[in-house]
């Protein structure tokens, strides 16, 4: 497989060759920069670290829109994030400055010194619901342990477990 690189300095393209599938990175970032530039986000960095910069809990119910800058100017931007109902945009509101804190830390230099935040419906990222097996009877749950007893890994076994459980209450319905 060849890929076409940028000109030479003799205006003469050059072709390289590699073997395998080439590093998807630099094509994905090239597709989206456009897009999120649009939105400000001239790299993706806040978003692919949204959860370091504002933690696990608060990201379920925060996400950063855009970023918007004065005319000519990259530095004192306003970050405007949308916040899945009023209590997390009342915890967001008073950890802003730490978060503002930290997205600077992460650029080195003042990138953002306002935050805006804005209500609306946000698609909430729920944890996966764990069957219990409580709701089994003792005699098929200490069947279905029996049939994925044989199973090496214990978290392959425990999911199994899980399957064979929800099969059987489906089956019940």
């Amino acid at each position: 497989m060849t890929e076409k690189c940028k000109p030479e300095k003799d205006g003469a393209y050059r072709r390289r060759s590699f073997e395998g599938l080439a590093p998807l990175t630099r094509e994905i970032r090239n597709v989206t920069r456009p897009i999120l530039g649009a939105r400000g986000f001239s790299e993706v960095d806040i978003l692919e670290n949204w959860v370091d910069i504002v933690g696990a809990d608060l990201a379920k119910g925060i996400f950063p829109e855009k970023l918007t800058f004065e005319r000519d100017n990259r530095t004192h931007g306003t970050l405007h994030v949308k916040s899945a109902g009023g209590a997390f945009a009342m915890l967001f509101d008073h950890q802003k400055e730490r978060v503002i804190e930290r997205i600077n830390c992460y650029f080195g230099y003042p990138a953002v010194s306002r935050v805006k935040i804005r209500q609306g419906a946000l698609k909430l990222h729920r944890e996966p619901t764990v069957i219990s097996s409580s709701v089994l009877t003792p005699e098929e749950e200490q069947d279905l342990w029996q049939r994925v007893s044989s199973i090496e890994d214990a978290e392959l076994r425990q999911k199994t477990f899980e399957v064979g459980a929800a099969m059987i209450l489906k089956g019940r319905k």
